[in-house]
């Protein structure tokens, strides 16, 4: 039977791959509303008139949530320039920092954010937009995508320390 955090990091894995397929889908569903939203107000029937809005939430949350995912396939900016000037055991204890530091700095972002969602809740406080998704919303995203690649670094920092870890680079699904 394999470890508690074996099968955590398994489920934690899968988890973010479905959030990059629903992130895939929202876009393929805006680049299909856009021209069809065109084409009726064209045709001088009603558009959709939250499509903008929708969209702009759409990508918010979707980069928010799924940068855990990206961070995992390594598809994020990543400058390895130093880690190659350097003894492969200096790398990658270098490597094991810098993941143990963006675990500290997303944990503090999300305690921010935390924050922030708790007042906009209890403020009940509303964006000046036609379409209105309470202010808690927004920034519960941003909460959950913060601990979501705080778990990653820590995850990374974990893998970092394998003997067999080879850094990935497999973007896509």
């Amino acid at each position: 039977m394999a470890p508690l955090i074996d099968r955590f990091e398994t489920v934690f894995e899968k988890f973010n791959l479905f959030v990059a397929i629903c992130v895939a889908g929202s876009i393929a569903l805006f680049a299909t509303l856009v021209p069809l939203d065109f084409f009726l107000r064209k045709m001088g029937l009603h558009g959709l008139e939250w499509l903008n809005e929708g969209a702009e939430y759409g990508l918010y949350a979707g980069v928010f949530l799924s940068s855990a995912w990206v961070l995992y396939k390594g598809a994020h900016v990543r400058v390895d320039i130093v880690l190659t000037a350097i003894p492969a055991w200096l790398s990658a204890r270098l490597e094991r920092a810098v993941d143990l530091f963006g675990a500290l700095l997303c944990l503090s972002m999300a305690y921010f954010g935390a924050n922030g969602t708790m007042s906009s809740y209890i403020f009940g406080t509303l964006p000046d937009k036609d379409l209105q998704i309470p202010n808690w919303v927004v920034l519960a995203v941003f909460t959950a995508s913060f601990i979501m690649l705080a778990i990653e670094f820590l995850l990374r920092f974990r893998r970092a320390g394998r003997p067999d870890h080879k850094v990935t680079t497999d973007i896509g699904f």
